[in-house]
């Protein structure tokens, strides 16, 4: 396999983004992306939209994550400031998308967060 000096560059870039990106994100909104990114299906069901109560109702039945509504909300906000997460607008309740031209690059994110802090 040959690279040239501009596709060592890309690759080195994109890695020092997924470090950035892994080192900002805590457990928690970690958490959420995956259950965004990471629904263990095959394509095209390899990533999962989410209604905002239905996102909390499973963070905190089936994740055991006590987290309250508004705290959710404010993580999932600062995901669309990300550009991680998509909210579509005007719908009540709000409901946010994995950005599909994003989905390698988070799921990176996801295990190198993992392996940093020797989750997996």
């Amino acid at each position: 396999m040959n690279f040239d000096k501009q596709s060592i560059s890309t690759v080195m870039e994109s890695q020092d983004l997924i470090s950035s990106l892994a080192e900002k994100l805590d457990f928690i909104n970690i958490q959420i992306l995956r259950k965004f990114y990471q629904t263990n299906k095959s394509f095209p069901n390899d990533t999962q939209p989410y209604c905002f109560s239905v996102l909390f109702m499973e963070m905190k039945s089936f994740h055991k994550i006590k987290i309250g509504q508004e705290a959710l909300r404010k993580r999932l906000d600062n995901l669309v400031s990300m550009k991680i997460v998509k909210k579509i607008g005007r719908t009540n309740p709000a409901n946010y998308f994995p950005i599909e031209e994003r989905k390698r690059l988070i799921r990176a994110v996801i295990n190198r967060f993992m392996e940093n802090n020797e989750l997996i």
